[in-house]
């Protein structure tokens, strides 16, 4: 009964998007790259401040490098996406320290207002946390007062065929979500809600 009311209730995008690992290398058109820019620019953020700094890599050098920097694990499947986006920040104020959970809240909203876009556009996405981080700013230049939140590749979906016999079976495993009790609570921490 919950399944069939969410996938009834839901916009489709959030249903739809998953953590894939293969892409098909093929360009994304400007027009998309524009409308997932505008789905970042317009989430929200504490104060208004907008600390994201979003930088999209899509070829040359920087790219190269930016490859480079990326996890092992990453490195198996990440270069065949043609896009990979940074989503970075200043570093926290230490005077406040409340700061950088803000921000890194702010470039969630960003990340996550983008990759929904990016699947309405037709695309496919994965957000990654895994990178080596003075590789990642040397590659595009980032100045030493930001931080790198995380990373996403998006393009088209690919060829599972050529996938080896761990990403396939990563590419291809169930999206499962814990029961509603286990995460969210009603009016006191660990009261499990119900509808």
């Amino acid at each position: 009964m919950v399944e069939s009311v969410t996938k009834a209730t839901l916009i489709a995008e959030i249903l739809d998007r998953k953590s894939v690992v293969a892409f098909d290398g093929r360009p994304i058109e400007d027009s998309k790259l524009q409308a997932m820019v505008e789905a970042a620019r317009w989430a929200p953020s504490a104060s208004n401040r907008q600390p994201w700094r979003i930088t999209l890599v899509r070829g040359g050098d920087a790219r190269k490098a930016l490859n480079e920097a990326l996890a092992p694990g990453n490195q198996e499947w990440a270069p065949s996406a043609p896009l990979l986006v940074v989503f970075a920040t200043d570093v926290p104020d230490p005077e406040r320290p409340a700061s950088g959970a803000k921000m890194m809240l702010d470039n969630g909203f960003a990340g996550q207002n983008l990759m929904l876009e990016a699947v309405h556009q037709g695309l496919r996405v994965h957000a990654m946390g895994g990178w080596d981080e003075g590789k990642v700013k040397a590659a595009l230049g980032m100045p030493e007062g930001n931080v790198v939140a995380f990373v996403v590749a998006v393009g088209y979906g690919g060829d599972v065929s050529t996938l080896s016999e761990d990403l396939l079976a990563k590419e291809n495993r169930d999206r499962v979500r814990n029961d509603v009790g286990e995460n969210f609570f009603d009016g006191k921490f660990g009261v499990p809600w119900k509808a």
